[in-house]
């Protein structure tokens, strides 16, 4: 059978109506994508990397659609609509707070938006805000984290906060990412494991992209959209992985999943728990 044809990250968002919100830093343009007659179950937001082409500002568009078939409401905010959180000016505390006020602004456009559990993904740039986005929020605020080649956070006391903070994290980099190598890759996800639950799944090709990292792996492609099922259920605080993790501290070290495996929600399928913790 012919391969299903893959969506257009940038007309995918750009076919979504932009919302214009006020920040404390001004007005940003926002897009929202909500489940077809269902009341979401998570909202996921997404943070760009930092340059202002199109396929870059919108390459999380590659899952919007996946996500909201699985009842996941999706906040994309345009952070270069805002001379304040435009990245290459930008301070980290001022996109935190921009970002915090979209957050908000979102809750009260969706329903059940204001109990609905909150997803962080971030590539590049917005990588390291995104990051630093969840340390700055209240412990609890951020339900997991996807990072796609981060950027390295200068956040002050950025490693004591980080090793606090025990929410689900997925990483993925791709091995010819000549932007920010995959070498990288390597200190963050030893930092990041000894902390809590984490999943890394490198892929071979994609470069600095997540949209042709998602289309050269399928099996990436269904990790970001199975996320808010994994952070949320099995790898949640109190979930079997996350049990196992804490009960077993060399799995930390290991990139295949345990033997058994956790029942998913009902809303999804079976998981693939390959790179857990």
């Amino acid at each position: 059978a012919d391969e299903a044809p893959r969506p257009d990250p940038v007309g995918v968002a750009k076919a979504l109506e932009s919302h214009w919100v006020e920040t404390p830093l001004g007005q940003v343009e926002v897009k929202l994508a909500v489940p077809a007659g269902e009341r979401p179950v998570a909202l996921a937001l997404m943070v760009h990397g930092m340059s202002p082409a199109p396929e870059i500002i919108w390459e999380w568009g590659c899952i919007v659609d996946a996500l909201r078939q699985r009842k996941t409401a999706v906040i994309y905010p345009n952070l270069h609509t805002c001379d304040a959180t435009t990245p290459a000016g930008a301070t980290p505390g001022a996109v935190a707070s921009a970002l915090e006020s979209i957050i908000a602004w979102a809750r009260g456009q969706v329903d059940g938006g204001a109990e609905a559990p909150l997803l962080v993904y971030g590539k590049s740039w917005g990588g390291a805000r995104a990051l630093e986005l969840c340390l700055h929020l209240p412990a609890a605020a951020v339900a997991g984290l996807v990072l796609a080649c981060p950027a390295p956070s200068k956040m002050e006391d950025r490693a004591a906060r980080l090793a606090k903070w025990k929410a689900p994290v997925l990483l993925i980099w791709a091995k010819d990412d000549e932007v920010i190598p995959f070498a990288a890759s390597e200190s963050l996800l030893a930092e990041l494991r000894a902390r809590g639950p984490a999943v890394f799944v490198p892929v071979e090709a994609g470069g600095h992209s997540v949209a042709r990292m998602a289309a050269a792996s399928e099996a990436l492609a269904t990790k970001l959209v199975e996320w808010p099922d994994l952070a949320l259920g099995p790898l949640a605080a109190g979930g079997l992985l996350s049990q196992l993790a804490a009960a077993s501290p060399s799995a930390a070290g290991q990139d295949s999943g345990p033997e058994e495996q956790a029942k998913p929600p009902a809303r999804a399928g079976a998981f693939d728990l390959s790179g857990m913790m």
